[in-house]
């Protein structure tokens, strides 16, 4: 439940990504790079004293700490390979926690986890030829889309949730996965196509919108 020592690690994820933005504004490179990890990680650690029986929430929080830390180097085509895995990861545990709070009241039919996996592979096929011709990687381009699906997918699971009255919170997920989808966008663009101004202040703008909103969502539908 929600208590002191999770307000203070909250307060500190406001404040830390606070500070993210505003040296990114300015353009800081060094202090941007120091500050970055720590908005997820105390966003984590604020979920993990309030609902420690739900790790797929904090573990996705954590993978995007992970996730900011590899990124940092962004302009290595490696780390960005392992990074966006490690974003992956962290999407597949938010899915995983929002079926889970749907199936909480009443189980899904089998045909709607075809209906996921389905649409997964779908996007991910769809948009090969594109992301094949702006990464000119392939396993980048696959596990970019891969990544992508998953991300429009918590975003569309979330909706469904909120239509059919599983949560009142889980509208918070859709506006945290639309937000995400616009920082991966604008990071996309930065790195594959053409660099600008500026980049970081609106991808952690977005970044860390869509997974405050995420993550809030997600706790409070535990809580009330």
């Amino acid at each position: 439940m929600i208590n002191v020592v999770t307000y203070v690690f909250f307060s500190l994820f406001v404040i830390s990504s606070l500070v993210e933005i505003i040296v990114a504004f300015n353009e800081v490179e060094l202090v941007r790079k120091i500050v970055k990890p720590f908005s997820l990680l105390f966003l984590a650690i604020a979920v993990i004293v309030t609902l420690p029986t739900h790790p797929l929430i904090y573990i996705g929080a954590l993978l995007g700490m992970v996730g900011d830390i590899l990124l940092i180097f962004n302009k290595n085509r490696k780390l960005f390979l392992v990074g966006t895995f490690i974003f992956l990861l962290g999407h597949f545990a938010y899915l995983g926690e929002v079926l889970f709070v749907m199936m909480k009241q009443t189980p899904m039919e089998w045909w709607f986890y075809v209906v996921v996996v389905f649409s997964m592979l779908l996007i991910t096929l769809a948009a090969y030829p594109f992301s094949k011709k702006i990464t000119n990687n392939r396993y980048l381009a696959l596990l970019g889309n891969i990544y992508l699906s998953t991300l429009i997918l918590v975003t569309v699971v979330s909706l469904i949730a909120s239509l059919n009255g599983y949560a009142n919170y889980m509208v918070l997920g859709i506006v945290g996965g639309i937000s995400f989808l616009a920082s991966d966008l604008i990071l996309t663009k930065s790195t594959f196509i053409k660099d600008f101004r500026r980049r970081d202040y609106y991808i952690m703008l977005f970044y860390l919108i869509g997974q405050a909103f995420i993550v809030v969502g997600l706790t409070l539908t535990y809580i009330f």
